[in-house]
């Protein structure tokens, strides 16, 4: 007895892809929220210690607990979205990966590391870039890709400077790698 297994031409199974791709594409590109939250809260962030440090405030570091506001609240939006969750895909997961590897390169060069807070700052503009770029390349979309770009120059510019200085460059790669592709996905997922 013999079965004929239904073969898939090529044409049929790049349609196939391409549809799965356009899934997570759109799957993604909903996440403009989370570009957006993570880009402001750094900006904020940034500038604001910067702005203390120039005032001469001692506790000019407490604008970065907004970063743990800002991973109890992207917690609760991929708890939330899992539960809305209608398909799963390949780019999508792979999505998943790289910033969950991200997160978890960012807590051990935040926490283990023996360098002072400013000389980490181009290092984490390199993590940036990283995300940046794959997330882009996956989901080809040219202005999460050029912002992983900006924040890889922001982060040599940041190698040069190490002062406080340095606050205002990671400002500028959140606003080139973050802020703006954020937008830009977001408008893009309008249509």
């Amino acid at each position: 007895m013999e079965t004929k297994e239904n073969q898939l031409t090529e044409q049929e199974s790049l349609q196939i892809i391409q549809s799965m791709i356009a899934v997570a594409k759109n799957e993604v590109k909903s996440d403009s929220f989370i570009y957006l939250l993570w880009g402001w809260l750094v900006f904020i962030a940034s500038i604001s210690q910067f702005i203390l440090i120039e005032m001469k405030n001692d506790l000019n570091s407490i604008p970065w607990l907004l970063m743990p506001i800002g991973g109890i609240i992207t917690i609760g939006y991929f708890v939330r979205k899992r539960k809305e969750e209608k398909v799963k895909t390949h780019v999508g997961d792979f999505i998943k990966y790289i910033w969950t590897a991200f997160g978890a390169s960012m807590v051990v060069i935040m926490f283990f590391n023996s360098m002072n807070s400013m000389q980490v700052l181009p290092v984490i503009m390199c993590l940036y870039g990283i995300g940046l770029f794959l997330s882009g390349g996956v989901l080809k979309f040219k202005p999460l890709v050029w912002g992983g770009i900006f924040c890889w120059l922001c982060a040599i510019a940041g190698f040069e400077i190490q002062n406080i200085y340095l606050l205002l460059i990671l400002a500028l790669a959140v606003l080139g790698g973050y802020i703006i592709p954020g937008y830009l996905l977001k408008m893009n997922n309008k249509k």
